[in-house]
């Protein structure tokens, strides 16, 4: 069943893409470059339509199901031609490639463990599917946001389940790589293309990411197609070209916040062409169909289209759960989280360095950095690029690669509300077909071929073992046949806790929860308590019990859900006030504990194992706003 509904995604998301494609009347150059344009924009499509039947409080499978099966008649329009004789070092490197697919085809067969997928990427389309309409969650960063990526993963989830969600995750992840190859071919031969291609499906944020919900990988075949499409509308009057890049342009920006920049930087681009203002229009108005879809959801149930990016200057609804005091506190706090480094021009150059070499802890670049692979080759890109200039900035797709790699880093630098490196994820694609493209460029003028081939294969080499130890326990764990409980029991934090709500309450119950990797497994109303990214509950150290039941009591919960010393008594957190909150509800019976869990040992690391030392238990608490003088809310 899982397999059929891939088939059916894969093949309804080509056939959007093609039609797509014909619609705006651009042909591509080779077959493989057709399907590899032609697959994320179906995808986004597939996404973008996904959002209309939970809308209209319509979520039984079949409904889904119809939006890559209207999608299969563009199959016809994608005519596969006989593939020329492969070199061996070609089938060298598609076994490297056919190696690296089959690790993750073994992590996308495992069940969802990766934090943000089940706090929200995952979460939210499962959320959609038990309620059965389209929901809006009034928290920042990972609630109110652009959720076209979660609806491809909402149908795959309401026509095969699970498994057919992760599967789903797997392939699409590929696409950029497709895409990254189809890029480099205009310029490069088959074998360096391929090579570029692989070097970005093994960079550590790539395995990091791509098997996941995450969505910058994704986003990345996105503004390759975007870059491929802005390269040929360079000198054509033709404004199809201009339009599927406002169409590439658009699903980005209904994928992910950052992606604005890049709109706005494809279409000062686009101005600066042959008819330009004219091209810019028309790809303004594509992209703002193809893009306003969750902004405008936002706009209706908040007032903020980019909540909370507008408070302060856009009119919040009176009952809206954000607080002035909520706003100063998230953005002071975010600032402290997500800026390592100060915004300046020299940390503007030596951001690169740094988050390969010599990493803050707060960028993340230790796990999922961006490789060996851009240092390495920097000083055969430079001397390339600069020797081929002319040659160079007079390839549209190239020069629009470029620019949009650069123009986005500086704006993402100075202006973005993260410096985690992960975030750069999306323009690594395009930065690799120019660095390799400049280097190969070098290589033909002065004799550098066999220092660059080393720094590419040693790149490969390293990158490749990284897949292998990354991969590992996914073969290990689906051979020998591990179930899904103890999977989650160990890479999932306290999942202990999820399993006891799922089998106690009901869906007259709501439960307030302190672990956010909760919410994809629950199957009753909860609410995540998140001090710093949600304005409920309006929790404040200095409350009285009978304030915090009311509090509770207003949001309907009955339970609480958190993680506790080993005696199970809340114990006062600074930065959360939960804890204290429950522990004063206790002191004054307006709560008892019904649970005490002790959870098993967790993994300090998913991939490398070991144990994590903590001495911790799952308290479940039963609130009783009766006896702090409140009515019971109604279950």
């Amino acid at each position: 069943m899982s397999a059929a509904v891939i088939l059916l995604m894969a093949g309804g998301a080509l056939g959007w893409g093609a039609l797509a494609l014909a619609a705006c009347r651009v042909r591509s150059r080779t077959w493989i470059e057709h399907v590899a344009w032609a697959f994320p924009l179906g995808a986004g499509l597939i996404g973008w339509l996904a959002a209309v039947p939970p809308l209209f409080h319509h979520v039984a499978p079949w409904n889904f199901a119809l939006i890559p099966v209207a999608g299969l008649p563009g199959l016809l329009l994608v005519r596969p031609r006989r593939p020329q004789p492969l070199s061996a070092l070609t089938w060298i490197l598609l076994a490297i490639a056919a190696a690296v697919a089959l690790g993750d085809l073994f992590e996308a067969l495992a069940p969802p463990t990766d934090a943000d997928s089940l706090a929200y990427h995952y979460a939210i389309p499962r959320q959609i599917l038990r309620e059965g309409h389209l929901v809006f969650i009034p928290r920042a960063l990972d609630g109110a946001i652009p959720l076209l990526q979660q609806m491809t993963s909402l149908v795959a989830l309401a026509v095969g389940g699970e498994r057919a969600m992760t599967l789903w995750a797997g392939l699409s992840g590929w696409a950029a790589v497709l895409l990254t190859y189809a890029v480099a071919r205009r310029h490069l031969g088959r074998d360096w293309s391929l090579a570029a291609a692989l070097v970005v499906a093994t960079l550590p944020a790539w395995l990091y990411g791509a098997g996941t919900g995450q969505v910058e990988v994704r986003l990345a075949a996105l503004v390759l197609a975007m870059a491929l499409a802005l390269g040929d509308a360079a000198g054509k009057r033709d404004l199809g070209a201009a339009a599927l890049a406002g169409l590439a342009a658009g699903l980005a920006i209904a994928t992910k916040y950052p992606a604005l920049f890049l709109a706005l930087i494809g279409g000062l681009m686009l101005l600066g062409q042959r008819r330009g203002v004219v091209k810019a229009a028309v790809y303004g108005v594509v992209a703002g169909l193809a893009g306003c879809q969750w902004y405008l959801w936002n706009w209706i149930n908040i007032g903020d289209p980019v909540f909370p990016m507008l408070y302060g200057i856009l009119t919040y609804p009176a009952e809206a759960p954000w607080s002035l005091e909520q706003n100063e506190l998230f953005r002071r706090v975010t600032a402290v989280v997500e800026l390592a480094l100060p915004r300046s021009p020299a940390n503007a150059l030596a951001y690169p360095v740094l988050a390969t070499l010599s990493p803050p802890g707060l960028i993340e670049a230790g796990r999922t950095g961006l490789g060996p692979f851009p240092l390495l080759v920097l000083p055969f890109a430079a001397a390339g690029a600069w020797g081929a200039r002319r040659r160079l900035l007079a390839s549209g797709a190239l020069s629009a690669a470029a620019g949009l790699a650069l123009g986005f880093y500086l704006l993402w630098f100075f202006f973005g509300a993260s410096q985690r490196v992960r975030h750069f994820l999306p323009l690594m694609p395009l930065l690799v077909v120019c660095f390799t493209v400049a280097a190969v460029q070098a290589a033909r003028v002065w004799p550098l071929r066999r220092p660059l081939v080393a720094a590419v294969a040693a790149t490969l080499a390293l990158q490749t073992a990284g897949q292998g130890v990354f991969a590992k326990r996914f073969v290990e764990r689906e051979l020998a046949g591990t179930d899904r409980a103890t999977v989650l029991s160990t890479d999932v934090a306290y999942v202990v806790g999820a399993a006891w709500i799922n089998a106690h309450l009901g869906a007259h119950d709501k439960v307030l929860v302190g672990v956010r990797e909760w919410l994809y497994f629950l199957d009753v109303p909860a609410l995540l308590n998140h001090p710093i990214q949600a304005g409920e509950p309006k929790l404040r150290p200095d409350q009285s019990a009978a304030d915090i039941a009311a509090e509770l009591a207003r949001l309907r919960l009955t339970h609480v859900v958190i993680v506790t010393p080993p005696d199970g008594v809340p114990v006062t957190s600074e930065g959360d006030p939960l804890p204290g909150a429950m522990a004063t509800l206790l002191q004054a019976g307006c709560a008892h504990a019904e649970a005490v869990i002790e959870p098993p040992p967790r993994r300090a690391s998913r991939t490398l194992g070991g144990g994590g030392g903590e001495s911790v238990a799952v308290a479940a608490f039963a609130l009783h706003p009766e006896a702090c003088g409140l009515s019971s809310p109604s279950r």
